[in-house]
């Protein structure tokens, strides 16, 4: 049994009444929000702007086919850097990738944690497919290897898309059938869209 660590973390700051009424003070003074009757801070249409407004970032990752793609993972589809298939062969749709989480902007990654949606664009001599996803502000975006798109909610360090509307089975079969040649090359574009 590990012993309890004797330095305990640093409390977090206690945000009091006063802290939210200088907060929704000064963001009236901006016309953000207004004080509506009954009480309450309203946001104004610059606010609701504010609030809901996704500007549209962009990834492009290119990659390569490979003869051991399968694309029949019912679960999600999965783009690696590395040159072989190691694990969840039948996820992998594309191996050496220029990019994998870590790479991402930071710009793309904080658009994805508040974004709406994310679609992926996957092209490949001329075929293409679209799957539209959606990020979530748990996504740490940190693997160094791998990027995953997922038809649940499962987020881990290598997840860009949650509750996808398709995973590597359902991609189109032409497509598939290019991704099997290693001489293929792949063009995943990833867009945040509002």
């Amino acid at each position: 049994m590990q012993e309890a660590s004797e330095t305990a973390p640093e409390p977090s700051p206690m945000i009091t009444p006063e802290m939210i009424k200088a907060t929704l003070e000064a963001l009236e003074r901006r016309g953000v929000v207004f004080y509506a009757e009954g009480g309450a801070y309203v946001p104004t249409e610059s606010g609701w702007k504010l609030l809901t407004e996704v500007k549209p970032v962009k990834e492009v990752v290119l990659a390569h086919g490979h003869q051991k793609v399968r694309a029949t993972n019912q679960r999600m589809f999965v783009i690696v850097r590395d040159a072989e298939i190691r694990k969840e062969f039948d996820a992998v749709i594309a191996v050496r990738a220029d990019k994998a989480c870590s790479d991402l902007s930071a710009e793309f990654r904080d658009a994805l944690k508040g974004a709406k949606r994310v679609e992926v664009t996957i092209e490949a001599e001329g075929v293409t497919d679209k799957i539209t996803a959606y990020g979530s502000p748990a996504m740490g975006m940190t693997n160094l290897g791998e990027m995953a798109v997922r038809k649940n909610d499962i987020i881990d360090s290598r997840t860009i898309g949650i509750m996808a509307d398709k995973s590597a089975n359902e991609i189109r079969q032409e497509l598939v059938e290019k991704l099997r040649n290693p001489n293929t090359h792949v063009k995943i574009t990833l867009e945040i869209k509002p």
